[in-house]
């Protein structure tokens, strides 16, 4: 490999870890890394309220304007890449995470606004960024979500991935909630429930453990906050086992994730009813179904063969005996006369 080719490589993979970076999913309160922190600026700096996030309301047309706080708790300089970024769920565990830099912004990410692209921030001290939001008149209704994203300009290491030497950049971001005004309508569809177990060829084998998966999208246009009742029926209505999880955070309109949550309770033999019910605190919900036979399979067929075998045998003895019987009820009869 040329100098050339590996410095590319090593340029591509800071790129995607500085993505990667970003993406993280961050929780909903202030946001930092123990090195600098964005926060939206309280809004009277005489007695500041601490605000965790942006929760910001406009209409369709209108321009919304705020600040967004850097602080920096080191003792040297930082120099901070400035950009708005749009949410997005991954699709594996239904995460939220931010668009990177280099990626396109195409709802509230692209409306946010600020005037610089990068700050210098002094070491023990903070900056006040204001923001403008743009609001475009054909914007939809309901909730569009994203964050400002503080991305420190120099790598603060590196780690070896493939051969390749990896520069790793980190960025912290505050979220940002904006509701559009007009119809609200909060939805969401369960769909691909299925099963798997660790039940295996013979009866006795297995723990009754299984893996439940299933698909989650967000149908309408809020932000919503599901979690999920995962039950198992068996035959005769007899419950075999009842999951709750956890909450998925900001799971966004239009998003799809896929999930999975562990389950007991399989039996060998059995016809079970898997239901996968989301449902969030303000009521909205909806479920999905299947069923399927466990059974363990080869021991079936192996039964079946047995049982046909032993009926050939039976009617391959039968078969014999009477044409045993037919062959001594053929045989001509003798008769012996006694003498006088």
């Amino acid at each position: 490999m040329t100098l050339a080719t590996r410095l590319a490589r090593s340029l591509i993979a800071l790129v995607l870890l500085t993505l990667a970076t970003a993406l993280v999913p961050s929780p909903a309160h202030a946001a930092d890394n123990g090195a600098w922190s964005v926060t939206p600026t309280p809004a009277d700096s005489s007695s500041p309220t601490p605000r965790s996030y942006f929760v910001l309301e406009g209409a369709p047309g209108t321009t919304l304007t705020d600040k967004v706080r850097i602080r920096n708790f080191t003792k040297k300089p930082l120099t901070f890449s400035i950009y708005g970024a749009d949410g997005y769920n991954t699709e594996q565990g239904g995460f939220f995470a931010l668009r990177g830099l280099d990626q396109p912004q195409t709802d509230v990410g692209a409306w946010i606004k600020v005037p610089v692209q990068t700050v210098k921030v002094v070491g023990r001290t903070q900056v006040d960024v204001p923001i403008t939001i743009q609001i475009p008149a054909n914007a939809t209704p309901g909730d569009h979500v994203g964050g400002l994203v503080a991305l420190n300009g120099s790598v603060e290491g590196t780690t070896e991935s493939g051969g390749i030497d990896v520069g790793i950049k980190r960025a912290v971001a505050s979220r940002l909630y904006l509701r559009v005004a007009g119809p609200t309508m909060p939805a969401l569809k369960v769909t691909d429930v299925e099963l798997e177990h660790d039940r295996g060829i013979f009866p006795w084998s297995g723990e009754g453990k299984g893996t439940v998966s299933y698909t989650v999208k967000n149908t309408g246009n809020l932000r919503l906050s599901p979690a999920a009742t995962i039950t198992l029926t068996g035959l005769f209505g007899r419950d075999l086992s009842s999951v709750e999880t956890g909450q998925i955070v900001d799971l966004l309109p239009g998003a799809t994730v896929k999930l999975t949550e562990e389950v007991t309770g399989v039996g060998a033999v059995d016809r079970i009813t898997t239901k996968v019910t989301m449902a969030t605190p303000e009521g909205t919900t909806d479920s999905e179904s299947t069923t399927q036979w466990v059974v363990p399979w080869v021991l079936t067929v192996l039964t079946i063969l047995l049982v046909i075998g032993a009926t050939w045998w039976w009617l391959r003895r039968r078969a014999a005996k009477r044409k045993a019987f037919a062959a001594v009820s053929s045989a001509p009869k003798i008769t012996i006369a006694a003498g006088r």
